[in-house]
């Protein structure tokens, strides 16, 4: 499986941008915002059996005007999803932007002491020599015992500096507790994926990095379906314009028994070009759930199924699906 790197926009971040795209077998995904690449790299993790990858320049809502949920807070919010799910990500961020017009840089943030308490380890590297072992030991951690989040936070003058390291795949063939090699999941006609606590509407984007890591495993016949409520969609939009940017099809199945939310799901997939379809009785879910299977293939985009009257235990049997669910502590 090629090796998949999920990040966000931003200047601290752009020597490892850089490196990446020299880098051959190496994959980059760009997320609308933090949150949302930590929940990709997240659903990658947990499909391919890897540890994820993801590099973010995070700041203080402060200081650039980001809107709750983006910068600083919606990376703590996402690592401390993967923390209590034992999801073993590598988090690498840049904690200081270029120099500006006035010669002055951005200042850094408190990034290690606010991730500690929500990863496994993280650790800030000031001396580029260490980088490659930082990495390695980065990915150990992550796998070793429970599996959990790790971050490293790197200067940018550090994370600009020319270092020998060995190719990616390299630094992530770890081994499952009981010794064997971890492997691709099994053939099935669909995934499910549904999100029990955690931070509304992450069911999108984890579903994006299940959808990435299917693909990758040469699983392309596996429809993903990710199961929300129409209250969350607000929080959807973000991961909606990555998965139709970069062409990531799967099923978005929308539960609005009070009809309410109906209207504005449909806005909202229509805004990105995405087509839908109305369950209305539990007889037409198994030919709706074909439909979109189809559509979201031909397509190349996400595809809405709104229901009113079927509940997520009733999608998930008419599926006959595999689900992926956040693990129990």
């Amino acid at each position: 499986m090629p090796f998949q790197i999920f990040g966000t926009p931003g200047a601290a971040a752009l020597p490892w941008y850089e490196a990446l795209e020299r880098a051959d077998g190496t994959r980059q995904l760009m997320a609308h915002h933090e949150p949302d690449a930590v929940h990709m790299a997240a659903g990658w993790a947990r499909t391919g059996g890897r540890a994820g990858v993801l590099v973010a320049a995070p700041e203080e809502p402060e200081r650039t005007g980001a809107r709750h949920g983006a910068g600083i807070d919606g990376l703590l919010t996402g690592l401390r999803t993967a923390h209590m799910d034992a999801v073993p990500l590598v988090c690498v961020t840049g904690r200081t932007a270029p120099p500006g017009r006035d010669g002055t840089a951005v200042p850094a943030a408190a990034l290690v002491r606010s991730a500690r308490p929500v990863t496994k380890a993280a650790v800030r590297i000031e001396d580029p020599a260490r980088v490659p072992r930082a990495l390695r030991a980065a990915f150990r951690t992550a796998r070793a015992g429970r599996p959990g989040p790790v971050l490293i936070d790197l200067p940018y003058g550090t994370a600009a500096q020319d270092v020998l390291l060995g190719p990616p795949d390299e630094q992530d063939r770890t081994r499952a507790e009981d010794g064997r090699p971890h492997r691709a999941p099994r053939r099935t006609r669909r995934f499910v994926v549904c999100g029990r606590g955690g931070p509304p509407g992450r069911q999108v984007p984890t579903a994006v990095g299940v959808r990435v890591a299917l693909d990758a495993s040469g699983h392309r016949d596996t429809t993903v379906v990710a199961l929300a409520g129409a209250d969350q969609l607000p929080h959807t939009v973000g991961a909606l314009g990555t998965a139709t940017r970069y062409g990531t099809p799967f099923v978005l199945a929308v539960f609005d028994p009070g009809g309410r939310g109906g209207g504005r799901a449909w806005e909202l997939m229509r805004s990105y070009g995405c087509s839908g379809h109305r369950v209305d009785g539990r007889d037409s879910l198994r030919s709706a759930l074909a439909w979109a299977r189809k559509e979201c293939v031909t397509t190349a985009r996400p595809v809405l199924l709104l229901m009113a009257a079927q509940a997520p235990a009733q999608v998930r049997t008419a599926a006959r699906t595999q689900t992926l669910a956040p693990r129990e502590a």
